[in-house]
């Protein structure tokens, strides 16, 4: 099968850094880590496997890290080289296990990524999961499976940069007929938000920041949209399409950043801006929570520096090291932070536990949420270069959600 595949022995990524350096395009190339090229199709790992056939994959800003060599060496040991990219998918069921039981050969499915304790085959599951707060097991390196947390990461699975992967049967959930492609693709980035919505709940009436209008920005307003109807929104944007994306997903406000918007975000915020002797005005009041959805280290200053006293911030997988960053903040307002990863348990309706990634599915299925137009380039897989570029150039090219059409 034809596939986007990523590995780094030392002479490759000291090679491909070097030629990156030179231009973003080799990046990806017959000598880089990353490469299109023929592979086996992966095997069912076991009975209770399905191979799926992908009809549409997803470019997450963690892929362009990972093509561009900026990911975090904190997260390599819970990958496995040689693996196919793409952990945002819609496909069918093209194979089924003798053990697969309430699926059909030729349904659509979304497939939840998370490769934890019941993929792997690991039991007892750990506590972690046990509870249904799959992102946090204990096991993505144990069992049966190479290490990797996602299909996507992980050696001998394939990945929605694919023509064809392989996932556990506990990790497929139907599409409805109503719903297209490209507004199933994005049950997993949208899952992400609901889960950090769920970590950090806010009340009806409460002022809610949020830093950054890409994919997971607008995701995020949508998430607050459906599950916390109540709260005030604002969304802080750098482009003119990101803010009409975000005020048709329900934004109450969009401040731009560009220029000095400091003054603008502390009005939306209801905060008194004090002077520092040095450095950036800091907030006095301001959100009562705040969810960063850029990488780098701009995106938690603005949240430290602009959330309200004893307030929460959420960080959406900020994959970076954040250099230069003063955190006094933190301390002097008594703020929290919670890193969010993935799709976890939490209580649903009625006091019943559910998860983020189901919930989304379900969201999204009864047309609670209207996710139409945010996949705004599709691309085949052999123009990958160009749908590489469309994904990391989204000032000159307009694109929210990039994905590869099979």
């Amino acid at each position: 099968m034809r596939a986007i595949t990523f590995e780094a022995p030392i002479p490759r990524y000291l090679l491909t850094l070097a030629a990156g350096s030179l231009s973003s395009e080799l990046y990806v190339g017959p000598h880089a880590c990353t490469r299109c090229r023929e592979i086996a199709t992966p095997e069912l790992p076991g009975p209770e496997w399905v191979r799926v056939r992908t009809r549409m994959g997803g470019i997450c800003g963690s892929d362009t890290n990972i093509v561009t060599l900026g990911a975090s060496p904190s997260a390599s040991p819970f990958s496995s080289f040689p693996f196919v990219l793409g952990h945002e998918n819609v496909g069918e069921i093209a194979e089924m296990g003798a053990g697969v039981r309430g699926f059909a050969v030729g349904e659509r499915v979304v497939v939840n990524p998370l490769l934890c304790c019941e993929p792997r085959g690991v039991t007892p599951p750990c506590a972690a999961c046990a509870a249904g707060h799959h992102s946090r097991c204990a096991h993505f390196t144990d069992g049966h499976l190479a290490p990797g947390m996602f299909i996507g990461t992980t050696r001998g699975l394939g990945g929605s940069w694919g023509e064809w992967f392989v996932a556990h049967a506990s990790q497929l959930v139907r599409v409805h007929d109503a719903v297209p492609d490209a507004e199933a693709v994005l049950t997993e980035p949208f899952a992400c938000c609901v889960h950090a919505v769920h970590r950090v709940r806010p009340a009806a009436g409460q002022r809610v920041l949020v830093i950054g209008a890409g994919t997971m920005g607008l995701l995020q307003v949508a998430a607050l949209r459906a599950i916390a109807p109540g709260a005030s929104v604002t969304v802080l944007a750098r482009h003119a399409f990101q803010a009409a994306h975000a005020k048709r997903l329900g934004a109450t406000r969009v401040v731009m950043a560009r220029g000095d918007y400091l003054p603008e975000l502390a009005d939306a915020g209801g905060a008194r801006l004090l002077q520092p002797i040095l450095g950036r005005p800091i907030g006095v009041g301001g959100f009562d929570a705040t969810y960063v959805c850029i990488g780098g280290t701009r995106g938690v200053e603005d949240a430290l520096r602009f959330t309200a006293q004893g307030g929460a911030i959420v960080l959406l997988g900020n994959a970076s090291t954040l250099r230069g960053l003063d955190w006094t903040p933190l301390w002097l307002k008594e703020l929290t932070i919670a890193g969010t990863l993935a799709y976890g348990a939490h209580a649903g309706h009625g006091g019943a536990s559910t998860n983020a990634f189901n919930e989304a599915a379900t969201l999204i299925g009864e047309r609670r949420v209207e996710l139409a137009g945010l996949v705004t380039h599709e691309f085949t897989l052999g123009e990958h270069r160009k749908a590489l570029a469309t994904a990391r150039e989204r000032g000159g090219s307009g694109s929210v959600k990039v994905a590869f059409r099979f």
